[in-house]
């Protein structure tokens, strides 16, 4: 497999070809002049303008301006990608659940990679406190967006470890665990995020090394979500 392709303006139906051949075993990264629409949840347009997409073989969409680190418009892990010739090329990204749309309108393209990455592994050492210390002073450690409000934020259930909130501005709750996740620790984090719901939108993340099944399978079922951390801290 080839490290890394380049193209060099190629046509529409060159890049359309490209991104067919490569999309599922490369990440993809195009240098365009577009415009791109979203609806979902919300509705927003980007106009005109050379921006910087991003496709990982995930299906993760970033779509890049000229500052700041976040992306202006960005498609989560299992999002589709289709393409489609007219005028000018087409590029729709489709996430299912919630259902979302981004609709890049692409009218010249400068240059397309595709990229053999290949990943190392991602260690946290340490305590949860440290953990915590750490998505403070970086927070796209544990997202893109994300944003920390409070440490340990008090409810009648304990200490929340971090409170924040994501891209869109929805609560996040982030409860870390040094050692691998339990049942107990879903159940902490399911009362948690009943205890925001009642106020506000909420999210809960449990971040760990490691999970077990039945705990895997409990945040699952409760609609919660796991990030797994390495670390090599005993």
């Amino acid at each position: 497999m080839e490290k890394y392709l380049i193209e060099h303006n190629p046509s529409f139906e060159s890049l359309q070809k490209f991104i067919s051949n490569y999309q599922n075993t490369h990440m993809l990264i195009l240098f365009v002049s577009c415009k791109v629409f979203y609806t979902g949840r919300a509705k927003s347009t980007l106009s005109w303008g050379d921006h910087l997409i991003i496709r990982k073989k995930d299906g993760t969409l970033l779509i890049h301006g000229s500052n700041k680190r976040e992306p202006i418009n960005w498609q989560p892990p299992g999002s589709s990608l289709k393409s489609k010739c007219q005028k000018n090329l087409i590029l729709i990204s489709r996430r299912k659940h919630p259902k979302e749309e981004v609709k890049i309108v692409v009218s010249k393209i400068y240059f397309a990679v595709a990229v053999d990455c290949r990943e190392g592994k991602f260690q946290i050492l340490g305590t949860e406190n440290q953990m915590v210390q750490q998505v403070i002073a970086k927070p796209y450690l544990l997202e893109e967006g994300f944003t920390p409000l409070k440490r340990e934020f008090q409810t009648p259930y304990g200490n929340i470890d971090l409170l924040g909130k994501d891209k869109k501005g929805t609560f996040v709750i982030v409860e870390f665990k040094r050692g691998k996740a339990q049942l107990s620790a879903v159940s902490q984090l399911k009362r948690y995020v009943e205890y925001l719901q009642k106020k506000h939108p909420v999210r809960g993340i449990l971040v760990a090394p490691g999970i077990t099944k039945s705990a895997e399978e409990l945040i699952k079922k409760w609609g919660l979500e796991f990030k797994k951390w390495l670390s090599k801290a005993s």
